[in-house]
């Protein structure tokens, strides 16, 4: 999904700073260069958030490899930063209808399966998927839901449909996702159709209803808006479904709720870039976030579930029974995943171009 990104997605350039200081003192507790065959540098790009940094301090001990990283707000900005020739990221963390995207851009360098071999520990539901088939350029990381997040000290009455967010009780006390396929796809919902949708007519009709709520938006912000919920400034959110667990462990009186229209699930996969200068090394580092004792951190950190099937026995029971985190079946009959949208992408860029600029 999933970056401007929410949750702890607040700063990126904050949450740069603190993980090249972590990264800094745990390369000078690393004695000696990187193991045999591997590169003593690699160079991360990744959601904000996403990544535990005592993950990657254990990997530079493990290792010996000094992790460098970067975060984007959206999978376009993702894309944006590779069509503009950038080429020193060794591994990069898009979603899923990102991915056949990039692929068909020739953006993709193709895994050595043979040493990635912890792909053995995915779930068979989430490997061989439409938009990556056998997995041969991506392996699949994390998942999650969108809905809303609310302050239940503030809207007693816990949303059950995108609707909410078009409540003028709460003008300026709302947030929308800075990310065009998700908020254009919430409208979509709030209308009945399908977040995929490519019908002109539909689209049309989505940006008016987007145009029509604009004046009771405070923010268009994936990065910070749990900590606009966390302040009371926003009551609520258009939200990632790990994103509000986490904060809620801050602010108990922050829920989550799946609209009864429907929603995304996205999962987000671990890919190398064309261009990686270190692949060896980026094949090594996907292969060690692939440790089901790893994964299962990457879960507690992230409050995003893992497709790791290592990971569930793993997990407290508290985090297991989180709905926010693990949704009932009933909810999850509900999801969508996006898909590559085609030359239908370019309507989707001027109408969001048209609503963010007016």
């Amino acid at each position: 999904m999933p970056l401007e990104t929410a949750g702890f997605r607040k700063s990126s350039r904050l949450v740069r700073v603190g993980l090249a200081a972590l990264l800094l003192l745990a390369g000078c507790r690393q004695s000696g260069g990187p193991k045999a065959g591997l590169d003593p540098t690699l160079h991360l790009f990744t959601w904000a958030a996403y990544m535990d940094p005592a993950v990657l301090e254990d990997f530079t001990k493990e290792f010996g490899v000094q992790v460098t990283l970067d975060t984007y707000a959206s999978n376009e900005d993702l894309l944006a930063k590779l069509q503009g020739g950038a080429n020193g990221y060794d591994v990069i963390v898009p979603s899923d209808y990102m991915v056949p995207i990039l692929r068909q851009q020739g953006l993709l360098l193709p895994l050595e399966a043979e040493r990635v071999p912890n792909l053995r520990h995915i779930e068979p539901a989430f490997r061989d998927l439409p938009f990556d088939p056998r997995n041969a350029h991506c392996l699949p990381y994390l998942w999650g839901t969108t809905g809303i997040a609310y302050d239940s000290d503030r809207v007693t009455t816990a949303p059950d449909s995108w609707r909410a967010l078009w409540d003028g009780r709460y003008r300026g006390r709302i947030s929308m996702l800075n990310d065009q396929r998700e908020t254009i796809g919430a409208a979509l919902k709030a209308l009945g159709h399908s977040l995929n949708s490519t019908d002109p007519q539909a689209l049309r009709a989505a940006a008016d209803l987007l145009r029509r709520q604009k004046p009771l938006v405070k923010a268009y912000t994936s990065e910070n808006y749990d900590e606009l919920l966390l302040a009371g400034e926003i009551w609520l959110a258009h939200a990632w479904s790990g994103d509000v667990a986490r904060v809620a462990q801050r602010k108990p009186s922050l829920k989550y709720a799946l609209p009864k229209e429907g929603s995304t699930i996205y999962m987000e996969h671990l890919c190398i870039p064309k261009g990686a200068p270190h692949k060896k090394t980026a094949e090594a580092f996907i292969n060690y976030l692939l440790r089901p004792e790893v994964a299962v951190r990457l879960v507690t950190f992230t409050r995003h579930p893992s497709p790791n099937g290592g990971v569930q026995p793993l997990l407290p029971p508290a985090l297991l029974n989180d709905p926010t985190v693990f949704p009932s079946a009933a909810a999850r009959a509900r999801l969508e995943w996006m898909q590559d949208l085609g030359e239908a992408t370019h309507l989707y860029d001027r109408l969001w171009t048209e609503l963010r600029t007016r």
